[in-house]
């Protein structure tokens, strides 16, 4: 061993000065080892910054009392050596989980909860709300200042004759104004439980004032002791020491209960990413563990749900990022083993010199490791530092700047950077040795060989590795699709990452560009008309696809007959190809180009399905472009609002191919034919920039789709430029429009009342449930936001359609109403029955308005009330009606709760109206029911109904009155006629979740519950999304609001439905705006809600979020970087070391007549192949391997599905900047090339030995 290390250590400085000669291709090595180890390392240390960042963030969000934490538990008797146990318990959890993290700790004890009498009236205590409890708390005095006349409470009890006990003790003075007592009073407290002493008298001795009413010193007092007495009660907390709680108080009080507490003031400087999953758990552990060993315990504490919430977002955030990491390490290590070959065949004449001077392949293989080993052992100890310092300084950019105060990001590198460098070192390492092992090998003869000729195909290729690894990759990606997302949920709920999925898209992109160089040699042929073999294999994979996918794919549900004329398709046009290719001469060929042409353009025309594979689509604004083969017929399809189809003939291209290439110039022919003679030498950087585009593509898709899901988020979770959610609309007072209050706030310019009710299926026994979403068709189409493919049409269109054309009438009450009046008769007398008549008022409000009982004898009974609405309660004013109102529905009910309602009819003669004057008007007189249809809300009532009958013994043919029958049912519930005609479907829109799970389908009619009503519906068209609503966990059905709120509050007896949520449109976005949404939410202007949602607000979150837009953009400035560097450094050494190979050819190309002209074309041409279909290859595969990944990757930071959906969204302005500088650094580097063309020195090419 001792032996090794010494040659080891003998031999370096000879690897080294070897090393060093080669330093200018050298250096482009050892900057793609650092980069790669700076990636690995910057991984943890960048999500560890960001990490930081969200903590602080969050923790941001939450208020410093609500992140200490408050822990009580109750114990009896009150005695001190109860209370030690308590505190032992207590002490010994936190104090050994998470004593670090306090930088106080606070205690206090009150009593169990005392009545409070004046002395002398003991024995009526606790008829009352006056209550009072003592407590005691050590810091008291310093915090408090006594008023003047008062003192602090004596330490022993007063010396009294009429009380079994009397102490002193002090009170908030706000508590003593409630009372009305002062210094000096006496008051009694009276336990509520049976103990030794039946009181004790408590002398005031002194009122105080909080020195500062928000300090943290009042947390526990007023959360957890105060709570206890609070709603109706009036509480006196009496304030004693610590000493007379338990030696006095709790001596005399043998069976009292305490309450304990402590306020564990929690520092949250302590806090850091890399504590916050322990503290988390201890925090939990210790509330499971006191709750089990100590009664009535209760934690207060907003830290561990905080720290929960942090988690997960963290959590979910980070897989994303993660995968593009994966992706630009990966594309990093390629770009290392295409230097590293290059190298090592820059150094394959030194190579074989050694060799024939007797130094073994092993030898040589030691002098490339410890070379390798050198450079990864540097890029290993340097990168974590290098990568710690770029990240520090992303604080200043923009990204990051709102998050850093515009100063440095906090970084500190760990155990695990060094270890994730040493990971890409040992990865570099690798990707180095893989070409020095082959040459190694190398001899004399092999280099003598490969200097004359070309290299055959990359081993890869000879074993088929890449063929391998691309089947490798669609079993993963088929994995993934059937698990539906890299996170998968296990049986109890646990989310982890299947590590092996996240890998997935950096596979797919290499496999399928180590797949298209198998390719290569085979366009350039192609391309220069020299091989049709390319569009052989072109037509031969197409039509064995199409086959697969006709027996076994898509159309497997379609009938034989059609999948046999499918088939025979694909055959008649495989074969007409391949009788065409067969036939030598021109003519006969030409016609059979011809042919295939008309055969695809009557198929296309004919109403059989066309089996065509389609690749390469493309779609812009409304134009979409969709290429497609059939048999050796490519077909472009183009729809830009009418549909073209252009059929082009592969053949065709390949003569146009040839007959150019006899046409074309020298340098044209040379170039190409140089190409196909040596592929190898091109594809190696052809692949090296198809990874590059497609990283940037890709990144560009990633960053350009999360940057719009994160706006549209927003967008749809709002629905609108501000949302008022569980709006309350006023129940005092006078009745409001709705509307046209909010549209008079000063920054409004239109709103938009919707309702979310509740409802269930009643087409089935056991109907699901869903929600009905009420929407004014009209203005959300204006207000709302809406994507165009949240629908196979327009939504605003469907919304456009809601409008029902019959909906129920109602009768118009004169404005001078101020009463209302009905006579009716009912079958027998009916005392538990009652009259109620349902009237809507201008603001569309609905009001019940019971007439009286049906009691009596029998005979015709007058039911008259006044309009004005009162109560009972003094204080309480009822919602009053605006004028003009109209009657909807009258019912009779059953108020008897317990009882049924009895099947019965009752005659209805006529509806009057009474003026303040006195002057009766009739309103319906009921000669004729035709106007009036029976309430169907109950499932009793489809039985019901209502006839016209006579009220004349004279003329029992006279039709004067109108009788409803009922049959039994449940009471309370409303059974009666509304005015208007039989209530039609509703039409409505149906998720595409409610038509799934419920089988229902467009088009259909049937019934269903809206707030427990009975509502017919009617399905006319479909959506998949809806702002707002989660469409995809829950069923929604989407109707007209007017509608809704006219046949649901139909019913007297029933609650009544109104909109609980109003969208708001607005242009405004200053401070005007922020002012008018606080006002919303703090004062509950202009009526009480639950939420406020700002769209404005909605998006700076987003934007300063680092777990959001922020972490995002500073991760993709490094993919950016890493395309830009790699790509201009792999490029100029590819190009250096092809001309030093071919600076001799270039020579003796001169010398044989080429003009600089003819030899500059080739250069141009040979780059210009090889940079447009690496970048083009690249850029198709970076979108189309977005388009693939991005629905698998679409949670959201809280691990939901994201709504809506991504819709691929390129960045080209940043990528254009990229790749227009790469292309000029790529046309510098060319012009240089030709530059040392232009001074290759004839006659020091002759000389050489080589000729």
């Amino acid at each position: 061993m001792r032996q090794a290390i010494s040659a080891i250590v003998a031999a370096w400085p000879m690897v080294a000065k070897r090393s060093l000669s080669h330093w200018r291709l050298l250096s482009t090595v050892i900057i793609g080892v650092l980069l790669s180890s700076t990636v690995m390392a910057g991984t943890v240390i960048y999500f560890d910054a960001l990490r930081e960042l969200a903590l602080k963030n969050s923790l941001n969000n939450v208020e410093d009392l609500d992140l200490d934490i408050l822990v009580k538990a109750e114990r009896g008797p009150t005695k001190v050596e109860e209370y030690e146990k308590v505190a032992n318990a207590t002490r010994g959890q936190f104090e050994g989980r998470l004593g670090w993290l306090f930088k106080d700790v606070q205690r206090s004890a009150k009593t169990a909860t005392f009545y409070l009498t004046v002395p002398g009236n003991e024995v009526n205590a606790g008829k009352d709300n006056a209550r009072a409890f003592f407590t005691f708390n050590p810091r008291l005095t310093d915090n408090i200042t006594l008023l003047p006349g008062g003192r602090f409470p004596s330490e022993q009890p007063l010396e009294t004759s009429t009380a079994p006990l009397e102490l002193e003790a002090i009170v908030p003075v706000e508590a003593a104004e409630l009372f009305g007592v002062g210094v000096g009073d006496r008051i009694s407290a009276v336990p509520y439980w049976r103990d030794r002493l039946p009181y004790t008298s408590v002398v005031i001795s002194g009122l105080f004032t909080r020195d500062d009413p928000n300090s943290e010193f009042w947390h526990q007092d007023d959360t957890l002791f105060k709570s206890v007495t609070s709603g109706s009660f009036r509480t006196l907390p009496f304030y004693i020491s610590e000493q007379m709680f338990f030696n006095i108080l709790g001596a005399n009080f043998t069976d009292m209960d305490a309450s304990y507490a402590w306020h564990l003031d929690t520092d949250r400087d302590r806090l850091n990413a890399s504590n916050t999953t322990i503290t988390h758990l201890q925090v939990r552990t210790m509330r499971s563990q006191l709750a089990t060993h100590l009664f009535g315990f209760r934690q207060i504490t907003a830290l561990d749900a905080t720290l929960a919430e942090y988690d997960r977002r963290l959590f979910f955030s980070k897989i994303p990022m993660f995968v593009v990491m994966v992706l630009i390490a990966v594309v990093i290590l390629y770009y290392v083993v295409t230097l590293s070959s290059l190298l090592v065949e820059q150094q394959r004449g030194e190579l074989a010199l050694l060799r024939s001077r007797g130094a073994s392949s092993g030898q040589i293989l030691v002098v490339f490791i410890l070379e390798g080993a050198t450079i990864s052992i540097i890029a290993i100890a340097v990168a974590p530092i290098l990568a710690a310092t770029i990240i520090s300084f992303m604080g200043y950019t923009p990204a990051f700047s709102e998050l850093s105060g515009g100063d440095r990001l906090g970084v500190f590198v760990n155990r695990g950077a060094y270890l994730m460098s040493a990971l890409g070192g040992l990865f570099s390492f690798a990707a180095l040795l893989i070409p020095a092992v082959r040459a190694s090998r190398i001899g004399v003869t092999r280099h003598r060989q490969q200097s004359a000729r070309p290299t055959g195909p990359p081993f890869y290729q000879r074993y088929y590795l890449d063929v391998m690894l691309l089947v490798v990759s669609i079993f993963l990606f088929r994995q993934l699709h059937d698990q539906g997302s890299v996170v998968a949920t296990g049986l109890f709920g646990s989310v982890a990452v299947n590590q092996a999925l996240l890998a997935v898209p950096a596979l797919i992109l290499v496999a399928f560009a180590i797949a298209l160089l198998r390719l290569f040699p085979l366009s350039i042929r192609y391309i220069s008309g020299e091989s049709p073999n390319l569009m052989h294999l072109i037509v031969g994979v197409a039509a064995g696809v199409q086959v697969a996918s006709i027996v076994f794919g898509g159309a497997a549900g379609a009938d034989w007959t059609a999948r046999v004329i499918s088939l025979g398709i694909i055959v008649l046009m495989v074969a007409m190809y391949g009788l065409t290719e067969r036939l030598s001469d021109g003519r006969m060929r030409a016609a059979g180009l011809v042919a295939q042409v008309v055969v695809v353009a009557g198929l296309m025309f004919s109403p059989f399905n066309v089996p065509m594979l389609e690749f390469l689509a493309y779609s812009s604004g409304g134009t979409a472009v969709t290429p497609g083969i059939v048999g050796g017929t490519l077909v472009v399809g183009v729809s830009a609002g009418t549909n073209l189809f252009v059929p082009l003939p592969l053949g065709v291209i390949f003569l146009a191919f040839s007959a150019f290439a006899r046409r074309a110039p020298v340098g044209f022919s040379m170039g190409m034919w140089q190409m196909a003679r040596n592929p190898t030498h091109y594809a190696r950087m052809s692949l090296l920039l198809i990874l590059m585009a497609g990283l940037g593509i890709f990144a560009a898709s990633f960053g350009g789709t999360l940057e719009r899901s994160f706006e549209e988020q927003a967008q749809y979770a709002t629905g609108a430029d501000i949302r008022v959610e569980g709006l309350t609309v006023n129940n005092r007072g006078r009745s409001l429009p709705i509307v046209e209050t909010y549209e008079a706030i000063p920054i409004v310019d239109e709103a938009s009342p919707v309702i979310k009710a509740f409802g269930s299926d009643l087409s089935k026994l056991l109907g699901e449930s869903y929600t009905m979403v009420g929407v004014d068709g009209e203005t959300m189409r204006r207000i709302g936001w809406f994507r165009g493919d949240f629908a196979d049409r327009p939504v605003e269109d469907m919304l456009s359609q809601l409008g029902h054309e019959n909906p129920p009438v109602g009768i118009d009450l004169p404005d001078d109403a101020r009463g209302i009046g009905i006579r009716v008769k009912p079958d027998r007398p009916r005392e538990s029955l009652a009259v109620s008549i349902r009237i809507k008022d201008v603001n569309d409000r609905y009001f019940t308005y019971v007439m009286g009982r049906l009691g009596g004898n029998g005979d015709w009974l007058t039911l008259e009330r006044g309009l004005e609405r009162g109560s009972s309660f003094r204080r309480f004013r009822p919602l009053q009606p605006e004028q003009p109102l109209t009657i909807v529905s009258l019912a009779i009910h059953d108020t008897n709760s317990r009882g049924r309602l009895r099947a019965g009819n009752i005659a209805i003669d006529e509806i009057w109206a009474r003026s303040g004057t006195s002057q009766v008007t009739v309103l319906e007189d009921f000669d004729s029911v035709e106007e009036w249809t029976v309430l169907r809300g109950a499932r009793e009532s489809i039985t019901d109904s209502l006839q016209s009958i006579s009220t004349s013994a004279d003329d029992p043919a006279a039709r004067d009155a109108a009788q409803f029958i009922w049959s039994e049912g449940p009471p309370l519930t409303g059974r009666g006629i509304y005015h208007g005609p039989p209530a039609s479907p509703l039409p409505v829109l149906a998720s595409d979740s409610f038509l799934s799970e419920t089988g229902h389908s467009v088009g259909e009619e049937f019934t269903v519950s809206v707030s427990g009503h009975r509502v017919p519906i009617h399905i006319i068209d479909s959506f998949e999304y809806f702002p707002t609503l989660d469409t995809v966990s829950k069923r929604y059905l989407v109707g007209d609001l007017a509608a809704i709120v006219r046949y649901t509050n139909l019913e007297p007896t029933s609650a009544e439905v109104k909109p609980n949520e109003i969208w708001l449109k607005t242009a405004s976005n200053g401070s005007e705006r922020a002012a008018v949404v606080e006002e919303m939410r703090s004062d509950g202007e202009p009526f009480q809600s639950r939420a406020v949602f700002d769209r404005v607000e909605e998006l700076e979150e987003s934007a300063v979020d680092p777990l959001v837009q922020a972490g995002w953009r500073a991760l993709l400035f490094m993919a950016f970087g890493a395309v830009l560097i790699l790509s201009c450094l792999g490029f100029l050494v590819h190009s250096y070391v092809s001309f030093r190979e071919r600076e001799m050819q270039f020579g003796l190309m001169r010398t044989v007549g080429f003009s600089m002209r003819q030899l500059i074309t080739l250069v141009w041409l040979e780059q210009a192949i090889v940079i447009g279909a690496g970048m083009a290859l690249g850029a198709e595969m970076g979108r189309r391997l977005g388009a693939i990944i991005m629905p698998f990757l679409s949670h959201n930071d809280r691990g939901t599905q994201v709504l809506p959906p991504f819709v691929l969204e390129i960045d080209w302005g940043t990528l254009a900047i990229t790749y227009g500088f790469m292309i000029l650094v790529f046309t510098a580097i060319i012009l240089g090339m030709i530059w040392f063309i232009r001074r290759i020195s004839l006659q020091r090419i002759l000389r050489l030995g080589e000729l």
